[in-house]
């Protein structure tokens, strides 16, 4: 259950203070886009709203929201999930996850973000503490969409393209702002590039890039990246906590580092650019595999970037798999389930 206060003192302080600046700026022609100025009951009512659109096996559901105005709280009741958040590093910054119980973790994550994605919303905060373990450990599901943004145009290219789309009634006018997109939000650590976009050294940067669904993918690829080497990929060498510059600085400016081997097991990885050349046996090493998908995960170019369609047919996912065959009909099984 997730209980939220209407309003507090902090955040009704901060809005006065900003209304105050507002009315002392000088008038123009401009027309405000965004007045930016938000309650919390806004943002839960958003929050619930996106929630509302959710049905599906790898993502948190909610069951009942409770507007408790005598205490002035609102609650949402929601599934509960045993199994907590994924840990996957110890206190000596080591992973702890084998890379088959990545791949495990990672087959789940994709298939949930994949609904979302074509339900048109961004989750905008990926990592692992938003991956949840059902009670027995057989199921990971994403949560806590705090921070997360429907698209209106992303679910309306959805049904272009002929995806399944849950049938939607009149749109939620809570969610019809495309301009809180472009805003900074989620964990600092797993951010794209293009939301920090103004820390690149690139002398002559450009207009802004678009934000987009892209930004999960990126996300994701962090996220990956932790269970595989116990920690973030964007981060100087022997420094455990970074100021918010210079970890997007980092993002922005600098390429992530592969360590010799990945997971609890160690399993080599081949380096930063190891060869994909094939074994005497036709195969290629895992590592190797891993680390190419990395690289695609983690395009600073948002349009380079890898989809999870890509995703759902690599050889890491499909790893073990008895057919390529055998994740693709999961997925159907998955859509029986979406209504």
């Amino acid at each position: 259950m997730k209980i939220v206060k209407r309003d507090n003192p902090k955040a009704k302080r901060e809005r006065q203070y900003r209304q105050l600046r507002q009315q002392n700026l000088p008038r123009t022609d401009h027309v405000t886009v965004v007045d930016g100025i938000k309650t919390a009951e806004q943002e839960i009512r958003r929050e619930i709203a996106i929630m509302k659109k959710c049905y599906h096996p790898h993502v948190v559901r909610l069951y009942e929201v409770i507007d408790d105005r005598k205490n002035d709280q609102i609650y949402l009741v929601m599934e509960y999930l045993g199994g907590g958040e994924i840990k996957y590093t110890n206190e000596r910054r080591e992973p702890i996850l084998t890379v088959e119980q990545t791949r495990r973790i990672m087959r789940d994550a994709i298939l949930g973000l994949e609904y979302l994605h074509h339900q048109g919303i961004i989750h905008r905060d990926i990592k692992p503490a938003n991956l949840i373990w059902t009670a027995n450990h057989d199921r990971v599901k994403i949560a806590d969409f705090g921070t997360a943004h429907f698209s209106y145009a992303q679910r309306l290219a959805a049904v272009v393209a002929g995806e399944h789309v849950k049938p939607q009634e009149d749109e939620d006018p809570t969610l019809l702002n495309d301009a809180a997109l472009a805003k900074r939000a989620g964990s600092p650590a797993f951010l794209a590039p293009e939301i920090v976009w103004e820390y690149t050294e690139n002398p002559e940067p450009g207009p802004r890039p678009p934000v987009t669904k892209a930004i999960d993918i990126w996300a994701l690829g962090v996220t990956l990246y932790c269970f595989l080497f116990g920690k973030t990929p964007f981060r100087p060498p022997g420094e455990y906590s970074l100021s918010e510059w210079t970890g997007y600085n980092y993002t922005c400016n600098h390429d992530w580092r592969a360590g010799t081997v990945m997971g609890y097991d160690r399993i080599p990885t081949g380096g930063r650019h190891p060869s994909m050349d094939e074994d005497e046996d036709g195969t290629i090493q895992e590592g190797p595999v891993v680390m190419h998908l990395l690289d695609h995960f983690l395009k600073k170019d948002y349009w380079l970037r890898i989809t999870l369609d890509e995703v759902k047919v690599c050889g890491f996912v499909l790893f073990c798999c008895s057919s390529l065959s055998l994740f693709h009909c999961l997925y159907p099984l998955l859509l029986l389930s979406w209504h």
